[in-house]
């Protein structure tokens, strides 16, 4: 069966102490989560085993559930973070110490464990009234787990995926610097904003995929190691905001990017795989007038490079493309009226206006399914009806799209 069943059970717990002093802050916790994912490939009429007697057939075989993993995540981690303020200075030292647990219930892998201790520090002066210098030094970690984006997504007739870690997988580390200069000034009735931030974030152990050879049923297992030597991921980051009126804004930002291992790894190259090295987003937001607002959205995705496994290429090797770029604009359109104490709002507008969307889709039961890249909708048009007390906001929902979109483009980690 091309079909799966996953369970994904996460908690959270901690509790952390706050103290004054001065200009100063004292921050101290403890915090443990953990996550359980229970992963099944589902059972099946075997038909190409089925039993045929003249013509026909006399018995199907079942194919029973296949567990694809069976994961346990528990992690413990002590924390304290100080914090100063001294006139234009400011500055916060602190530290986190985490004990993780990873368990293969499955008994594929042993259990894997680890200390892992991630220092910060900030540092942020004011070089004017309306300019700020900011530096900063952070280190994180990734466990070595089954991730659940790992799971179904690539099966199809002629090809299936199963990821497994090495049982030698240590966690991989990251150390991340960054500066930037900060501009926020009032001139004249226009608020104005930029930001300029360079950063530079240095993998050790990163992971990366291994890619078996398909077997006769066209299974294919990816192993997740570690590289043998590291990789680094730099660039620079420019944000723009203008503010004319007071019921007009605009932001904007653009980041370059090159993120490259030390060493070759699939297909053979250094770059990352679906990673662009360019990425930019802007948004809009007018109050024309006093209950009606026009907000614009847009996403820009550089190209990239992914990976291919359909029926056009060699079904072992597979092979590299780059895709084009994309521009991703989105109108929309709201009026709020006012009914008996509530609101009544009335909008409409359009997705992916340009319709930038992937032209090269694989089809047929032998396609290859992760081949998907880009924006996730084509041109859509929609319209809607929301009724409430609190729609008041007109911008919200904007707002709310402007930073999911911050956060979608941030390609400064892994994913």
């Amino acid at each position: 069966s091309n079909y799966g069943s996953s369970a994904d059970l996460t908690y959270n717990t901690g509790i952390q102490y706050k103290a004054y002093a001065g200009n100063s802050t004292l921050i101290a916790g403890i915090e443990n989560t953990g996550g359980f994912l229970k992963d099944k490939k589902l059972g099946y009429p075997d038909l190409a085993n089925a039993v045929i007697v003249n013509e026909s057939i006399i018995e199907i075989p079942h194919a029973g559930n296949t567990i694809v993993s069976d994961q346990s995540l528990i992690t413990t981690g002590l924390f304290l973070q100080y914090d100063l303020k001294y006139h234009r200075f400011k500055t916060g030292i602190g530290g986190r110490i985490e004990y993780y647990e990873v368990t293969d219930r499955t008994g594929d892998t042993e259990k894997n464990s680890g200390v892992v201790f991630s220092p910060r520090i900030n540092i942020m002066y004011e070089l004017l009234p309306y300019l700020q210098l900011r530096l900063s030094y952070s280190q994180g970690y990734r466990a070595p787990q089954i991730f659940d984006e790992d799971l179904h997504i690539e099966a199809s007739g002629a090809r299936r995926i199963i990821h497994r870690n090495d049982p030698d997988l240590t966690s991989e580390i990251s150390r991340s610097l960054m500066a930037s200069l900060d501009f926020r000034k009032l001139i004249g009735t226009v608020s104005a904003g930029m930001l300029l931030e360079t950063f530079y974030t240095r993998l050790e152990n990163p992971f990366f995929n291994e890619i078996g050879i398909p077997d006769q049923t066209g299974t294919v297992v990816y192993t997740r190691r570690n590289s043998d030597k590291g990789a680094a991921v730099k660039g620079i980051n420019l944000e723009f905001n203008l503010k004319p009126l007071t019921r007009f804004s605009f932001t904007s930002g653009y980041t370059l990017q090159m993120s490259r291992y030390d060493i070759p790894h699939e297909f053979n190259t250094r770059k990352f795989l679906r990673t662009p090295e360019n990425y930019g987003y802007m948004s809009l937001d007018w109050d024309f007038k006093p209950h009606s607002c026009l907000s614009a959205t847009g996403t820009y995705t550089g190209r990239m490079l992914v990976p291919y496994f359909g029926p056009d290429t060699d079904a072992e090797a597979g092979e590299l493309r780059e895709s084009d770029p994309f521009f991703d604009l989105g109108l929309k359109i709201s009026e709020n009226v006012r009914l008996n104490g509530a609101t009544l709002q009335l909008f409409g507008g359009v997705k992916n206006l340009f319709n930038s969307f992937q032209s090269d889709f694989d089809s047929g039961i032998n396609r290859d399914p992760a081949y998907i890249y880009g924006p996730l909708l084509p041109r859509t048009i929609y319209f809607g009806i929301k009724i409430g007390n609190q729609l008041g906001e007109v911008k919200k929902d904007t707002m709310e799209s402007t930073n999911r979109i911050r956060k979608q483009n941030r390609f400064r980690g892994r994913r």
